[in-house]
């Protein structure tokens, strides 16, 4: 494949053990990706290193769980693209409890703190028995009116959201989306499909399908390394293939989700294992998949 093909990177974090602390907590293990002892730092030069030899103009920061005022964050990582000659990232996602009492205010302030701010991400996924795919220890966010109301606010902020949901949460998530259909979603890493069992595979297609039939939800094609650690090109097309049928590819968006899927791959074999699922692609779609779709859900023209 053309070297020189644009490519928007949809999902990235950057971060350090002092800036982001929790990192210490699975320096050896704990998270389903790995061990996280190699990329404990990960600067933009870092990122541009990895990217190295691939033509990535635009980077998409997402939220990394910044402690404490999560403004604290933007205003980190829109000096760090100040301070760039890439200008990365030139979009940000700001976290926010969308439960917060005082959730209007956080987003006002992130959007006044930074012009790169376009989205928010609050982690709910959450699994009944197995602590270790869980962010939130349960799952009444998508059911909670002070939270369903904090989502419905990002419409007159002009911010989209981020889906960090597991299979088992995605139809409950469907009557989020249908509530607002002003907001503009996007599902995390494939609906993280850690649990490959025949009835989550039943369960995260059902989500899949009833997500995608609302025309405002999208999908990164995302967390391949990170969410099967023991990947093959198999495994991964099994899980990218039946996005790209029920999504289409006007609303699925490639992300590398680096550094954490650099755990268990690189950038180079991150492609590899995508462009030979789109072997098959007009040059007009793979330009919609690898750049301009992601452009336009985070208003990058």
């Amino acid at each position: 494949m053309d070297g020189g093909m644009e490519i928007v990177d949809a999902h990235m974090h950057l971060w350090t053990p002092a800036t982001h602390p929790w990192l210490e907590s699975v320096r050896n293990g704990g998270h389903p990706a790995g061990k996280f002892a190699a990329i404990m730092t990960y600067t933009l030069e870092d990122y541009l290193n990895d990217i190295k030899g691939f033509n990535v103009t635009h980077a998409v920061h997402v939220e990394a769980v910044w402690p404490g005022d999560p403004v604290g964050e933007t205003k980190w990582l829109d000096d760090i693209a100040a301070h760039s000659s890439t200008q990365m990232p030139q979009a940000i996602v700001g976290q926010c409890d969308l439960s917060r009492d005082d959730v209007e205010d956080v987003l006002k302030r992130h959007c006044s703190q930074s012009s790169r701010m376009k989205g928010i991400r609050h982690l709910i996924n959450h699994h009944p028995t197995m602590p270790i795919y869980s962010e939130v220890d349960h799952n009444h966010f998508l059911s909670s009116p002070q939270w369903l109301r904090g989502l419905s606010l990002l419409e007159k902020h002009h911010l989209s959201f981020e889906l960090h949901i597991l299979p088992g949460q995605m139809m409950e998530a469907v009557e989020a989306v249908r509530q607002n259909p002003g907001v503009q979603f996007i599902l995390n890493h494939c609906g993280l499909p850690y649990e490959r069992d025949e009835h989550t595979m039943r369960v995260w297609r059902e989500g899949v399908m009833a997500l995608a039939q609302h025309q405002n939800v999208f999908c990164k094609v995302s967390g391949l390394f990170s969410t099967n650690p023991q990947w093959t090109d198999k495994a991964v097309a099994e899980i990218v293939n039946p996005l790209l049928e029920i999504f289409g590819v006007d609303r699925c968006v490639f992300a590398s989700n680096f550094p954490v899927d650099k755990i268990n791959g690189t950038f180079q074999q991150q492609m590899d294992v995508i462009l030979s699922i789109v072997k098959t692609y007009s040059q007009e779609q793979l330009h919609k998949f690898f750049a301009s779709n992601a452009k336009s859900f985070y208003r990058l023209e």
